[in-house]
């Protein structure tokens, strides 16, 4: 009976002591990436969007924004324009957008003593505009620059294929 008892003990514990244990991590992606493009900004600052693959093959939509440092407003206000932006950045990548310019030539003349003086001014104005919906855009990671003058955010979406 004590033989049979080992081979019971064997074949129920043999499968367990070499199967792969795999437990769902909610925030390893998340960290890794936080961690990997803080350094990354830190390294060469860059304002946008910008594409990036995990270690484990997923593909993910990063989105930086820095606002000024202003410790007059509040976190409320701050984050809210910091998620507005990053969609915003999203968008224009992810569907275009459209740039027009315009020039404006200002002429004045200036009357001195017995001559007249043309000074003429010319301003570019640049407007660009994208239209389109993303959604899914999550806050990674928020922390100061190194000169303490911007407050970066970096949101993040997965890609999906």
């Amino acid at each position: 009976m004590s033989t049979m008892k080992y081979i019971l003990h064997f074949f129920l514990c043999f499968p367990l002591a070499f199967s792969e244990v795999q437990g769902q991590d909610f925030g390893g992606d998340k960290v890794g990436i936080g961690n990997f493009i803080k350094r990354m900004y830190t390294a060469s600052p860059f304002n946008g969007v910008k594409l990036f693959q995990s270690e484990y093959g997923k593909d993910y939509l990063v989105s930086v924004v820095e606002l000024k440092n202003d410790p007059a407003k509040p976190e409320s206000v701050q984050s809210r324009i910091a998620s507005v932006k990053a969609k915003a950045y999203a968008s224009q990548y992810l569907n275009g957008s459209n740039v027009s310019t315009d020039v404006i030539v200002i002429t004045t003349n200036e009357r001195l003593k017995d001559s007249v003086i043309s000074k003429t001014e010319m301003q570019e104005i640049l407007k660009e505009s994208s239209t389109g919906f993303v959604d899914g855009m999550e806050m990674l990671t928020k922390f100061e620059s190194e000169n303490k003058k911007q407050v970066v955010y970096i949101y993040y979406k997965k890609i999906k294929y």
